[in-house]
């Protein structure tokens, strides 16, 4: 009996050691997602780019700031779920590549399987794809001569997020942080 009650309160302490890391990881997670949307050099860049827009091509501003509000406000509508629809998550990061898309024109592309897009039995943390959306765009050289084509697919009932790797001649410093989380998030 002994024996079974030190195995017991050891098993519970690593249980509940492993549920503060993950409360840990999972609120890192969330604040690297919102710190990277609310980013001042990607609010900076988007200014920009409308503001640019609304003089040369005035539909496409709206379009673009209509993407970009529809940008927030999933953020904040899902900052406080642990898990979302995967057909929503793909709304989303199609939302956010329509920004990429207004912004880098023929140099980016967004392939999303056609049966990816209707799941509605999957679920995923939210803001996943995006993270791994702009990490292909952050690291990756691209124009529109030589586009940088993402492929979201689903195997299964994995989601698989992949682009070909072309490394920019002048890397940008990354802290890693971004992945990890999304590691330690799933």
């Amino acid at each position: 009996h002994t024996y079974e009650t030190v195995f017991l309160i050891r098993s519970w302490e690593s249980d509940k050691t492993r549920s503060e890391s993950l409360e840990r990881a999972k609120a890192q997670a969330e604040l690297e997602a919102l710190k990277n949307q609310i980013d001042p050099h990607f609010m900076f860049n988007s200014l920009n780019t409308l503001s640019h827009l609304i003089e040369t091509e005035p539909a496409k501003a709206r379009l673009f700031a209509d993407d970009l509000a529809e940008v927030y406000r999933y953020i904040l509508r899902n900052k406080e779920r642990d898990l979302v629809l995967w057909n929503e998550e793909i709304t989303f990061a199609e939302q956010y590549f329509s920004l990429l898309r207004i912004r880098f024109g023929e140099g980016v592309r967004l392939q999303v399987e056609r049966g990816a897009a209707e799941r509605d039995d999957l679920l995923l943390p939210p803001i996943s794809l995006q993270v791994l959306l702009e990490n292909a765009i952050k690291h990756n050289d691209f124009s529109p001569k030589r586009p940088l084509t993402v492929s979201v697919e689903l195997l299964g009932s994995s989601a698989v997020v992949s682009n070909g790797v072309r490394r920019k001649r002048t890397p940008v410093p990354s802290s890693g942080i971004g992945l990890a989380n999304l590691n330690e998030r799933y």
